[in-house]
This record gives structure tokens, sequence and C-alpha cells, in this order.
């Protein structure tokens, strides 16, 4: 087809903009925030496999069976590199899991 600029053996990219389905809870960030840390589970999720191979909710969004509230959390991490809790935080271990669980090596100390 002459016009045609897309080719079917090209896999779909990853949209910049990402959605998130984590226990429930949705989230939306850039897919530069996700694979901010190399070689951590979301960064091998969002570079090294294709879309269609990902866990997707009956919505489309990518699908993560984690607690949701405890990702905002990672997801703010994942944002400046930085952790900033809340003065009473009573979940510190479950959150050193979930970093655990994403393989963000710097979080978990």
């Amino acid at each position: 087809g002459s016009g045609s600029s897309s080719s079917s053996a090209e896999p779909p990219l990853f949209p910049d903009i990402v959605e998130l389905n984590v226990g429930g809870q949705v989230y939306v960030t850039r897919r530069c925030t996700v694979v901010s840390v190399p070689d951590s589970l979301l960064w091998r999720m969002f570079t090294q496999q294709q879309p269609q191979e990902l866990a997707r909710d009956s919505k489309g969004r990518f699908f993560l069976d984690r607690d949701g509230f405890l990702f905002r959390y990672i997801l703010d991490y994942l944002r400046d590199l930085q952790l900033v809790l809340p003065d009473y935080f009573p979940e510190r271990s479950r959150l050193q899991r979930e970093a655990e669980y994403f393989e963000l090596p710097e979080l978990v100390r």
C-alpha cells in the first residue's frame, strides 16, 4: 500500500502515558517514570517486553497484582529517586517488601 508508513511487522510500542491498575488503584504516569530505575521489575516490563505480553484489566490498563495503596510511594520514588514518607507511617516493612518485589535496591535500603 502506498502512503502507509506503518509496518505490520513492527510490534506495538508502549504509549508515552501509561495507565496502571495496581491492586484496584489506578495510576496514570509517564512511561519514562516507570522505567527510571534500570533493571528494576517495571523497567524490564516496560522495555524488554511487548505491551501485549503484559497483563491488562478489563479497561486495558496494565495490571499489577500488588498493594495499590503502597504503590503510590513506589511511584513517588520513581519520579525523583527519593523517598518521602509521612511522619507517622506504620507500614515500612510492607513498603520494603513492595520495594523488593519491584527490585528497587536503593529503596529497599
